[in-house]
């Protein structure tokens, strides 16, 4: 496989990985708020989900694209 085809799938793949985990991480962390907030009687800030999905569907994308294209390399170098 081309480098351009390397990187358009590790690209996909950090795209992908980002978009599951900013959600999942807004999921979990509006249900930590809930939580907190009913156990505290008081009503928390729920943007605060966004605040901190955000870095870390940054730092899952990063991770993705990395891994996959560092496979990606691994496997060709192994087939030859």
């Amino acid at each position: 496989m081309k480098l351009m085809g390397k990187l358009v799938i590790s690209l996909g793949v950090g795209l992908v990985s980002a978009v599951i985990c900013f959600f999942l991480s807004v999921a979990f962390l509006a249900f930590v708020l809930l939580i907190v907030g009913a156990v505290g009687h008081s009503h928390p800030d729920m943007t605060l989900t966004y605040k901190a999905a955000v870095p870390v569907a940054a730092l899952a994308g990063l991770c993705g694209f990395t891994i996959a294209l560092v496979r990606s390399f691994r496997s060709a170098a192994a087939q030859k």
